[in-house]
């Protein structure tokens, strides 16, 4: 009597199907599980990067503001203790334009960290005046050797605010908080070759940041006596040896010269004639 075998397919094609059936399951289960966790990081990336990267938009309609190397000054400018205006910044600068001797001038020397300006200040230290630092470490040579005129004026207990003139909320700051006797004006695009690659730093440094800085100190009480250098560039085309100051300086060489020239004609017919100044 042969062996029936059809029972035996039959299970073995049922069980398959089973097989077939969970494994289907499983696979839509897992399917679906991967898109959840797929969707859940997606909105956990978009709400990272909305609150850490906000719209470009709103950066294009805030307010502008002052940008420099090493500056100083952006949007954070007046606010931290650490920062440019907080109470510690405050204090440096208090501390460092104190006189220490009767009767003794409070000076804001821009220019500070440069060659003249670095000397000049440390002089008025050693008298006994007060001093006060104002340079914006520009790279116009090796900012390395400014900053190591910088270490050198904080040993002896001077400050130097680093800032470009024509930041105004940042002058008007630190007449503020110090009543400057004196102001020292050395800061300056200097060189004369380099007025033809990059002119529009003269105007903006000899022109412009000289006006703001008369505009800022003729609006305090009481006011600084400004002292600034000039060049011998202003002599320009004279073939007079050695220079008087009777020579003629109508005919500057360089677009330097012409805005240092510039300057005592901007002092004498601006709006600031109340200011007391010399020139160098």
């Amino acid at each position: 009597m042969p062996t029936d075998t059809s029972k035996p397919m039959k299970l073995e094609r049922y069980n398959s199907y089973i097989r077939k059936v969970h494994s289907t399951k499983l696979l839509n289960a897992s399917s679906k599980f991967l898109f959840r966790v797929t969707l859940l990081i997606a909105l956990v990336l978009i709400l990272f990067f909305t609150i850490n990267y906000p719209p470009l938009s709103d950066n294009t309609h805030s307010a502008p503001h002052h940008h420099h190397r090493h500056s100083f000054l952006s949007t954070s400018l007046f606010s931290g203790s650490s920062l440019v205006g907080g109470a510690a910044w405050e204090k440096q600068v208090r501390h460092s334009s104190t006189p220490r001797r009767v009767n003794g001038f409070s000076v804001l020397v821009t220019g500070a960290a440069g060659f003249i300006g670095s000397h000049c200040s440390l002089a008025l230290k050693k008298r006994g005046d007060g001093v006060l630092g104002l340079d914006n470490f520009n790279d116009y040579y090796d900012p390395s050797l400014k900053r190591a005129r910088q270490n050198l004026l904080s040993k002896h207990q001077i400050f130097i605010v680093e800032g470009d003139l024509n930041d105004g909320p940042l002058l008007t700051k630190l007449f503020d908080v110090v009543p400057f006797t004196h102001v020292l004006h050395l800061a300056a695009q200097a060189g004369v070759r380099y007025a033809m690659q990059n002119p529009q730093s003269y105007v903006k440094s000899n022109i412009a940041g000289f006006v703001n800085l008369l505009e800022v100190a003729k609006a305090v009480n009481p006011q600084p006596a400004i002292v600034w250098a000039s060049s011998s560039s202003v002599y320009g085309l004279n073939t007079e040896n050695p220079f008087s100051e009777r020579d003629r300086t109508d005919r500057p060489a360089s677009l330097y010269a012409a805005t240092k020239k510039a300057e005592p004609k901007i002092k004498k017919r601006w709006r600031v004639t109340s200011l007391t100044s010399t020139t160098l």
